[in-house]
């Protein structure tokens, strides 16, 4: 199967953003200039699908930190034009988080984006949240399965299954995805993979 061009990706995640400019790959104070550099190399060389979304969600105005920092997990959105991404998860060949969970990860990044830009403060709690990151990773697994790539739709089913199965009960993760699998954003998906 042929991977899916950044066309493809760039028309998944366009969002209306009026004049914005493009976002800037860019790299925190811990990551020396040859780590930054040899990670985007890397990306760019091995992991296509996921080169792509980080460009497409550049695109869209948002800019790509990239940092040796692990402890936050492999990507962290801030406000309404930033993630954060560790160098470890691109660089690293980690069977947990293969190339279609990585799509999933920035996808869901990218959706806690568009919910700061979609609302105000007062309207922001951590499971609407995180039940919009979730909704729009799903979306975007939906059109990337119709268009020939099930890996992150399988990687996203995967994955919620498993979090709503073995999540804390009062994280706001496992309330939005006890909350998202009630939907028929979840039966769809569902559908969708055993269609493949």
């Amino acid at each position: 199967m042929k991977p899916l061009t950044h066309l493809l990706f760039a028309s998944l995640l366009f969002v209306s953003i009026g004049s914005a400019k493009d976002g800037d790959f860019q790299r925190t104070k811990d990551l020396s200039k040859d780590d930054y550099s040899a990670a985007l190399e890397h990306c760019e060389a091995n992991l296509p699908k996921v080169w792509d979304v980080l460009n497409s969600i550049r695109e869209n105005g948002v800019n790509v930190r990239l940092t040796g920092e692990r402890k936050m997990g492999p990507g962290k959105a801030s406000g309404t034009d930033q993630i954060v991404i560790s160098t470890f998860f691109l660089t690293k060949d980690l069977p947990k988080f293969p190339e279609d969970r990585l799509v999933i990860v920035l996808l869901h990044e990218f959706g806690h984006i568009l919910f700061n830009r979609e609302t105000n403060r007062s309207q922001r709690n951590p499971v609407k949240h995180e039940f919009f990151a979730f909704a729009y990773s799903i979306k975007a697994a939906i059109k990337l399965a119709e268009n020939g790539d099930p890996g992150p739709l399988e990687q996203v089913i995967k994955n919620l299954k498993l979090r709503n199965d073995t999540g804390k009960p009062k994280d706001p993760h496992t309330i939005a995805i006890k909350e998202l699998i009630k939907t028929p954003l979840w039966t769809s998906s569902l559908a969708q993979l055993e269609s493949e």
